[in-house]
């Protein structure tokens, strides 16, 4: 997914939350592809896999990124406009072309670790949980319930580390004393809000089934992040790194990958052809963006969920005892606990 996700304080060693960055396109491809998925005969659908789909259609649209609400709703409405003819012969093309038979398809998927996005940790969560309605505030008493079914609160007569133990009885009480809190502040949201609220939801969740990545994303953000450190400390308080990194995006190529063979062969492409001109890209970015007057702007309008995530890895830091906790780690640091070695 295209999201900016954290930058890290020098400082604090913290992730601090940062407005999105998101492809509007992706959002046209995917339901485009669905809805023709869904027409199709159940033997060709068993040939088809729809994250191959969409990643085939991306890379032959224009890239539309947008960090604001604002520009989110100009950039859907000018994709919608002009894209739509485009999108739809970009799928259909991709469904024909990518079809093969499941058993023959190479077992070369893409790497977990190139598709971590905090959306994709929380839909971990709300499998882990069965909860497809999980959120990031709800993490704490919904990690309380699955740990505790697990054996790992509670009296366990032995089989379990005892730091373990104590973690997980920590949470239980900490989680005992703040659930009233959290009721009360669910119970005060209107019917509207929850509405509202549940079509942000989707937005932000939009993808994390479908195992794809834009892999000039990271470079783009890094080269981005390098370059802002080298401006002064005025000016650089004035820029929003995910601005830049959208601008530049916008005026490069989309190279998306599903498997390891085709990330692998599109960083060789990148570092052979476009090393110069992505440098030059967002060198431009940064000279466009200090140029524009600073705005208060809206953000997103599923950014609200990334800051209930800062919000719950602190607690969860601190519960779980762990402060290298993050949403890049929280599986793996689940998982761990959840299947402890013996």
């Amino acid at each position: 997914m295209g999201d900016t996700y954290a930058k890290i304080s020098p400082n604090s060693g913290r992730s601090v939350i940062v407005r999105t960055c998101r492809n509007v396109v992706e959002e046209l491809v995917i339901a485009e592809a669905e809805a023709q998925y869904n027409k199709l005969s159940a033997d060709i659908q068993a040939r088809v896999d729809l994250g191959e789909v969409v990643a085939f259609a991306l890379n032959r649209l224009p890239t539309m990124y947008a960090t604001t609400q604002r520009g989110w709703v100009q950039q859907k409405k000018r994709a919608t406009a002009e894209l739509s003819t485009d999108i739809a012969r970009a799928v259909r093309v991709g469904m024909m072309n990518t079809q093969r038979d499941m058993s023959l398809r190479q077992s070369d998927p893409i790497p977990d670790h190139e598709l971590v996005t905090p959306a994709r940790s929380l839909a971990y969560l709300q499998s882990l949980c069965s909860r497809p309605d999980l959120k990031w505030r709800d993490a704490p008493g919904a990690l309380q319930e699955i740990l505790s079914d697990r054996r790992l609160l509670g009296d366990i007569g032995g089989g379990y580390m005892s730091l373990e133990r104590k973690q997980a009885e920590h949470l239980k009480s900490y989680l005992r004393r703040r659930s009233p809190e959290i009721d009360r502040g669910a119970s005060s949201r209107t019917l509207v809000d929850r509405a509202v609220e549940s079509r942000e939801f989707a937005a932000y969740l939009l993808g994390v089934k479908y195992r794809y990545s834009n892999i000039l994303e990271n470079l783009v953000f890094a080269i981005t992040e390098r370059r802002m450190q080298r401006l002064e400390p005025e000016l650089k308080d004035q820029i929003h790194p995910e601005d830049v990194s959208a601008y530049a995006l916008n005026r490069l190529p989309a190279m998306y990958a599903t498997t390891r063979r085709g990330l692998k062969q599109l960083r060789q492409q990148v570092k052979a052809e476009m090393t110069g001109q992505i440098i030059a890209v967002v060198q431009e970015a940064l000279s466009r963006v200090s140029r524009t007057p600073s705005r208060v702007l809206s953000p997103l309008p599923f950014d609200r969920f990334n800051e209930e995530l800062d919000g719950a890895i602190a607690q969860l830091r601190q519960l779980l005892g762990r402060e290298d906790l993050s949403w890049r780690n929280l599986q793996t640091i689940l998982e761990e606990m959840l299947h402890p070695k013996i």
